[in-house]
């Protein structure tokens, strides 16, 4: 094996693109309105950010409860387990340096971090694009909301506790949300 090719029967996993494009429709049957997805969204948005949200502001407090785990809760988390990895705690001159020495939970714990982190820009994109094309769209909230579910309730835990089946799973669903989202701003 040459050029950094280890196993060359990795390039089997290129195979999951397409993946992606075929829950898109499965993404949105369950997102239909009036669903229990719907329900399921409208319940976290009133207790996490209050039951006085208006219809019209569900995108936004969507992206409130997504913003603050992956900005604020995932990072706390993502910092002490980088400072758990090290017998001299974290290394606050040179946060990043040890960070290719880390394993076990705190590796995990970063790295859920930082796959939240990489995942955000898709929805906060998706998210402004409804805000402005279709702020009343329930099928496109059920579907943001469904990404920020998945990301924040089933991805990043599976990912902490390394249950990678169910994170696989919920990472292929909610970015083929994210997918169909885009798909019916386009359409309309």
């Amino acid at each position: 094996m040459s050029n950094g090719i280890n196993n060359l029967s990795g390039i089997f996993l290129a195979a999951t693109g397409p993946v992606y494009l075929a829950l898109a429709p499965v993404a949105a049957a369950i997102t239909k309105p009036e669903s229990t997805v719907q329900n399921l969204i409208e319940t976290v948005v009133d207790y996490t950010v209050g039951s006085d949200v208006a219809s019209s502001r569900a995108i936004p407090a969507l992206a409130v409860i997504y913003a603050f785990w992956t900005f604020a809760g995932s990072s706390s988390l993502s910092i002490a387990g980088q400072a758990m990895s090290r017998p001299q705690g974290f290394d606050n001159d040179h946060p990043r340096k040890h960070r290719g020495k880390m394993e076990g939970l705190p590796l995990r714990l970063m790295s859920a971090h930082h796959s939240l982190i990489e995942n955000f820009s898709l929805f906060a994109t998706g998210a402004c694009l409804a805000q402005v094309l279709a702020p009343t769209d329930q099928q496109i909230l059920n579907l943001l909301g469904l990404h920020v579910l998945l990301k924040v309730f089933v991805f990043y835990p599976s990912y902490v506790v390394g249950f990678a089946p169910t994170r696989s799973l919920s990472h292929l669903l909610s970015i083929s949300a994210i997918i169909m989202v885009f798909w019916l701003l386009a359409k309309s």
